[in-house]
This record gives structure tokens, C-alpha cells and sequence, in this order.
């Protein structure tokens, strides 16, 4: 049977996989700006602006657990592969948000006792880029944001002193997840149960879910930690990195679906010091849901009212 080229083929029919990837998973995507003091000074966030994102991240957890998807955690993603470490932070999740007065203490053991394993464990850590063990350590880091959001979100004592006490160690988590992510997807092999021709496709998968696990963290917990008075002597947020924000990528059901696009239309891929070359080049109604809680993170809801008419 004669293979017919993809969309990406045709419009770049002289390049492999490796440098194509490139416009997305190049060295320079992987920089991380620090963050600006300015948007600290005069205060433009309240404790009523986390609370709506912290309510607005905890709706995409139950997302999650409806559908197998939502703005950062791809639909794809662990199709193949599931984790014991995900899997126990979904069916965690699933408990959590169906409890009762009568069952809430035996949910919130349940949840201290998967996330004090999780961190226990801790991640598999290699000098050499290696996809399989960065894939794994992908979803341990979800599966701790999944409890962070948990415990930050509920009232129960014994959680929320957890949640304070692993914010460092998913910061330190998403940090080694992007320092090997960038070399991951550029020299490693994609794991054998990647089907042909999807190697580009998944690439872009593991290079935005990094992007988007650091992006929430360092908005959820930048926040709180501002709030919370655990600042410290560094800014309370992460900084900022390049994610994708035109919708339709990320939603993207297949491959050649997403080639597509990309042979199409910008993706919107910016950072988040870029948001004019954003405006400029992504209409506001394609912006997707993802970038909106992001940028109202980053620059507030005065901002995102001002330029893309609320979020």
C-alpha cells in the first residue's frame, strides 16, 4: 500500500520529523522568563481572583474525570501507557469529588496516603534522555498537582498542611521536567507503542503537557504562596514559559488532524511576555480556554478584561 504524505509533509517535504520539530521543541522554547516584579506592584490580584482560578482548575480536574481530558492533560497522553501513579491520582480525584459528609474522612485518608507515596517515591532521575522514564515522571508530576489542587481547595486541616508542604517539591518537580523534556524530545526515541507516523504528533504532545503542567503550577502556586505570605526571597511565581494558544491543537483527535492545522493556521504558540504578537495574530474568539486562565494568572482580570473582553 503506497503511504500518502501528511500535511506537513507537503508544505515542508524536505525536512524529517527532527527538524520539524524544531519550531516548537528548539533550545530557545524551552527558556523560562522570569517573573516581572511589576505585576506584584501596585497589587493586581485579590484573594478572590485565586479562589475563582483555584474553583476554575478544580473544574478541570472533574473534566478529567468525565471525559479523560481537559487543558492539561491531553486526551492522547495515556491512551497507551497509565501509569499506577495517575491512575491513582484519577480514581483519588474521583472520590474526592463525589464524597459525602459521611465519607469525607475515609476520601481525605485515601488522598494522604497516595500523595505521601507519590512524593515518598519521588522521580526517576537519569543522566541520559530517556522517553519512557520522562513519559512516567510526566505523570507523577500531574498526579501531585492533582492532589496540590485537592488540598489547596478543601477545607480539611490535614491536606492543606500536605499541599503546603510539597509546593517545593512540585516546583522542583516541573523544573526537571522541562531541563529533560528539552532534550527528550529532540534526541530521543518515542516509545514503540507510538504508531508511525504519530512520533511528530506525540513529540508536541509531551512538549506542551510539560509546558502546561509548569504554567498551571506556577499560577496555582504562585498565588497562594503570594497570598500565604510564603513568599520568601524569590517572586512567589515560577516565571513563564512558550505554550500554544489558538484552540483546535490541543483538541486535535488525530495525527493527520493536527498536521493539518499546522500546515494551516499559527498556533498560537507564544509566551506569555508575547501576548501583543497573540493579539495580533490569533483572532480573540479562538483563543483558547487554557491561555485565558493563564494570562489572568499573569496579568489579571482588569487585563483580560481590557483585551480579550474577560476571561
Amino acid at each position: 500500500m503506497i503511504s500518502l504524505p501528511s500535511p506537513i509533509e507537503l508544505c515542508f517535504p524536505f525536512v524529517d520529523d527532527k527538524v520539524a520539530s524544531r519550531w516548537f521543541a528548539s533550545p530557545e522554547t524551552w527558556a523560562i522568563d522570569p517573573p516581572e516584579a511589576r505585576l506584584y506592584v501596585p497589587p493586581r490580584f485579590t484573594v478572590a481572583d485565586y479562589n475563582r482560578m483555584l474553583r476554575k482548575v478544580v473544574g478541570w480536574l472533574t473534566e478529567w474525570v468525565d471525559t479523560g481530558s481537559n487543558p492539561f492533560i491531553h486526551h492522547q497522553l495515556w491512551k497507551r501507557c497509565f501509569p499506577a501513579e495517575i491512575q491513582d491520582a484519577y480514581m483519588a480525584l474521583a472520590a474526592y469529588l463525589r464524597k459525602t459528609s459521611s465519607n469525607a474522612e475515609i476520601v481525605s485518608r485515601i488522598i494522604e496516603d497516595r500523595v505521601t507515596e507519590l512524593v515518598a517515591n519521588g522521580l526517576i532521575l537519569n543522566n541520559e534522555p530517556n522517553m519512557r522514564d520522562d513519559v512516567l515522571n510526566l505523570g507523577r508530576a500531574q498526579a501531585l498537582l492533582v492532589y496540590q489542587c485537592i488540598g489547596l481547595y478543601d477545607g480539611d486541616i490535614r491536606l492543606r498542611k500536605l499541599a503546603e508542604e510539597h509546593v517545593p517539591i512540585l516546583e522542583s518537580w516541573v523544573n526537571i521536567l522541562m531541563q529533560h523534556t528539552s532534550d527528550m524530545v529532540s534526541v530521543a526515541t518515542p516509545p514503540a507503542n507510538v504508531p508511525p507516523g504519530n512520533s511528530l504528533w506525540y513529540s508536541w504532545i509531551i512538549a506542551e503537557s510539560v509546558r502546561r503542567i509548569w504554567l498551571v503550577t506556577a499560577g496555582i502556586q504562585g498565588m497562594y504562596k503570594y497570598f500565604a505570605q510564603t513568599r520568601g526571597p524569590q517572586p512567589p511565581c515560577l516565571g513563564g514559559t512558550i505554550f500554544t494558544s489558538r484552540s483546535g491543537f490541543w483538541e486535535a483527535r488525530s495525527a493527520l488532524a493536527w498536521e493539518k492545522l499546522c500546515s494551516e493556521r499559527f498556533s498560537g504558540l507564544v509566551r506569555l511576555t508575547e501576548t501583543e504578537k497573540m493579539l495580533a495574530m490569533v483572532p480573540r474568539e479562538e483563543i483558547n480556554d487554557f491561555a485565558k486562565v493563564v494570562l489572568e494568572c499573569t496579568y489579571g482580570s482588569e487585563w483580560c478584561e481590557a483585551k480579550l473582553g474577560g476571561c
